[in-house]
């Protein structure tokens, strides 16, 4: 069985919830993982334009769209994880363990778009002043 605490993130989480479908883990252990990963995704500090994206909208306002696009993100991946709770009903199988995998890779492919806007808004030096 995976270890979950508090402080595995929402990736980690997922990651869990991929090793226990390929495990064949009980039903109560996927619902269980699909649970933590609900409360781990809307803790999650990107999930609305407060915490670092105020931060962020107020020095570089040119990232205003991706921020949002990232915000809006959280519902989509939101949707995912109740449409994996109605799947887990229906009792896990191939189809369960794909939809654990696109939800997987969306993700990764979030944490990667978050982490390319806090570099640029950090580290991009845009020019202009002197």
């Amino acid at each position: 069985m995976a270890v979950i605490t508090r402080d595995t993130g929402v990736l980690g989480t997922a990651q869990a919830l991929e090793g226990a479908v390929a495990g064949r883990a009980p039903v109560e252990q996927l619902h269980q993982l699909l649970s933590h990963l609900r409360v781990t995704l809307a803790a999650h500090p990107d999930s609305t334009r407060t915490g670092p994206y105020a931060e962020i909208l107020t020095t570089a306002p040119h990232l205003a769209r991706r921020a949002d696009q990232l915000v809006a993100e959280h519902d989509r991946l939101a949707l995912a994880i109740s449409a994996l709770f109605e799947r887990l009903e229906a009792g896990p199988g191939r189809r369960f363990a794909k939809e654990v995998a696109e939800l997987l890779r969306m993700l990764r492919g979030h944490q990667r778009r978050g982490a390319q806007l806090l570099h640029e808004a950090y580290t991009v030096d845009l020019g202009g002043e002197t």
